[in-house]
């Protein structure tokens, strides 16, 4: 894809913010995202590992996004809670 081919990063932005509040497995209030050259970063604290995979597949959806960068974290003990509740 050329440089000219990329979709403008505010209308990536728009699309993946919007993506991010319809899927009900996204915690959008804990989930910041940058977009700079169609390279998507995700930051923040998730409450479970299953929260940040289910972020960044979201973002992967969007057409026109470059690269994922995640930096979201899960938070302390999350790890612990994920496996609870598979059991």
């Amino acid at each position: 894809m050329t440089p000219s081919a990329l979709r403008p990063d505010q209308e990536l932005l728009d699309e993946i913010v919007r993506e991010i509040r319809w899927d009900p497995r996204v915690d959008q209030a804990a989930i910041a995202v940058d977009v700079k050259d169609g390279i998507v970063t995700l930051s923040g604290q998730v409450d479970s590992a299953t929260r940040r995979l289910a972020a960044y597949e979201t973002v992967l959806r969007v057409r026109g996004v470059r690269r994922v960068i995640d930096n979201v974290e899960v938070a302390p003990g999350a790890c612990a809670r994920d496996l609870r509740q598979g059991e």
